[in-house]
């Protein structure tokens, strides 16, 4: 098993709608940092996934307003950290296929902040 790490991050506005009072209500943004962990028994390429291939699904939030995309938008799920990790990570695994493995993506909302996400694997 061969394992990667990869950084990115993009630049995205969003506004949750808490039912208490939080500065978060307030449309804002911020400079995500992502992190994906994914690994493959094989290689191809010599590769365990081009990093471009990561890097092109995290660019789809870059420079948008979350609470307008389809993912966020139609189902009415909240922009919080934890739930772009989970967006991300499917989006993620469709893009990589089935011989690659996303194992985490963190989100980093602020540098003192972030949410981890690990798909539950079939045994």
């Amino acid at each position: 098993m061969m394992s990667i790490s990869f950084s990115c991050h993009f630049d995205a506005a969003h506004q949750l709608a808490l039912p208490y009072d939080s500065p978060c209500n307030r449309r804002h943004g911020h400079r995500y940092g992502v992190e994906i962990s994914a690994s493959a028994r094989e290689l191809e390429h010599g590769m365990v996934v081009d990093f471009n291939v990561l890097q092109q699904v995290v660019d789809e939030f870059d420079h948008c307003d979350l609470n307008e995309r389809p993912e966020f938008s139609v189902t009415k799920l909240a922009t919080t950290a934890e739930n772009i990790a989970i967006v991300l990570a499917h989006k993620l695994q469709l893009a990589v296929g089935g011989r690659v493995s996303i194992d985490e993506v963190v989100v980093r909302e602020t540098p003192r902040s972030l949410a981890r996400f690990r798909p539950d694997r079939p045994d």
